[in-house]
């Protein structure tokens, strides 16, 4: 099956949100699709995905305690510290207070695996659920959110790292208030952060309650990557690798279903034998590989597989291949989390902004075949670079199987 026949088959599930009838029915879909040539199982799951509707409530915490602070700075200063924690527990966990208030939900990875614990096991994985297309996601806010990025410091925050830095005002506010400083220069210092949560908490709730995207690029055409990745090496094995391949439900923008299936293998197999590649969306634009991600602070992807993406992009220049500081999410950031040796590839067009995610018209006719056509090749030439490096360090060879 071709990347089109993927996208265009993954579009036949419309509103495939996480945890949605669609989605449930998208991943059977995947399942039996894969079952053609490879063993593909279900493995579900239980989440609470709406990041957009727990991060509204964190923020609205922080107004209700600004509001209350100038009354009783220490009840105040209660409400923004508890709301500030239950941001960060849910930035490192996904289990806050904010997450408890928002609707738990089913859903499910599709994984295709080998058991075979003694060699190094590649993951590939690409989330293929759809987000909601709301305000914040419209082209002016991305292209100048992308903008303010290139000009900032590479350990400048993202958009979560900004709203708890106007927490932490907030709280050192409610502080000051309570060793007996006022007067109006600490009435504007606290309106400012103010201000910032409050239209941060009602973009967040637009977003929370928007209707789903298309989702042909962001992130079917990553999941049509993903698949062609997997089979190209089908065709040409690596030899110290055996490779994975894990579909994730839930995890447009939050990462839930490659968390999930991580930790339900912690243990069973150690962290220094898996590595993970991760598809963003690439359907339109031209390849580059992550070096840092994180909607918080920004997370670095694995030293080793940039050096390998930079020498494969220098000896091929007609991949247009680059580096790319982002500060999202991608479908690889969990494993970076969680220590793994991990890389995202996708596709970006000039400005730093998949074209058309989230939104309404990230339709497949507006996809660029060729776009998927390179990544998949900066994947394959990638993985004999992880090969070939895995061969000089003496890793244990792949057992495979001949007829007799």
């Amino acid at each position: 099956m071709r990347p089109a026949e993927t996208i265009e088959s993954l579009e036949a599930f419309p509103g495939r949100g996480a945890g949605t009838d669609a989605e449930r029915r998208a991943a059977v879909w995947l399942s039996r699709a894969l079952d053609r040539t490879h063993a593909a199982r279900l493995e579900p799951f239980w989440c609470r995905p709406n990041w957009a509707l727990a991060h509204m409530w964190h923020l609205a915490g922080g107004v209700a305690g600004s509001l209350v602070t100038k009354a009783s700075p220490r009840t105040g200063g209660a409400i923004i510290l508890v709301a500030l924690l239950s941001t960060l527990a849910d930035a490192l966990s996904r289990r806050s207070l904010g997450r408890l208030l928002t609707r738990q939900r089913a859903s499910q990875n599709v994984v295709s695996e080998a058991d075979d614990p003694e060699v190094v096991h590649l993951v590939i994985t690409a989330n293929y659920d759809v987000g909601r297309a709301g305000i914040i996601y419209r082209d002016w806010p991305r292209r100048a959110a992308a903008a303010l990025a290139r000009a900032a410091s590479r350990r400048a925050p993202g958009w979560l790292g900004w709203m708890t830095a106007a927490l932490v005002c907030l709280l050192v506010v409610a502080l000051l208030r309570l060793e007996g400083s006022g007067g109006l220069g600490l009435d504007v210092i606290q309106l400012i952060p103010t201000v910032v949560l409050v239209v941060g908490a009602a973009l967040l709730l637009e977003q929370g309650t928007s209707d789903w995207s298309p989702g042909a690029g962001d992130n079917a055409s990553g999941v049509a990557a993903a698949i062609a990745l997997v089979r190209a090496l089908d065709a040409a094995p690596p030899g110290h690798l055996t490779v994975d391949l894990v579909l994730q439900g839930a995890s447009d923008g939050d990462g839930t279903g490659l968390r999930h299936h991580l930790g339900a293998r912690r243990g069973a197999r150690a962290a220094p034998n898996t590595v993970v590649l991760g598809f963003a969306p690439c359907g339109a634009g031209l390849p580059r590989w992550w070096l840092s991600d994180g909607n918080l602070v920004p997370v670095g992807y694995f030293r080793e597989l940039h050096r390998m993406c930079a020498a494969v992009a220098r000896e091929d220049p007609q991949l247009d291949a680059a580096p790319f500081r982002g500060r999202g999410r991608t479908p690889a950031l969990a494993a970076r989390a969680a220590r793994l040796p991990a890389l995202a590839l996708g596709c970006l067009d000039e400005d730093g902004v998949v074209p058309r995610s989230h939104q309404k018209s990230d339709t497949p006719e507006r996809l660029e075949p060729a776009a998927i056509d390179r990544v998949v090749e900066l994947g394959v030439v990638l993985v004999e670079q992880i090969d070939e490096f895995l061969a000089r360090r003496g890793a244990p060879a792949v057992r495979r199987h001949t007829p007799a």
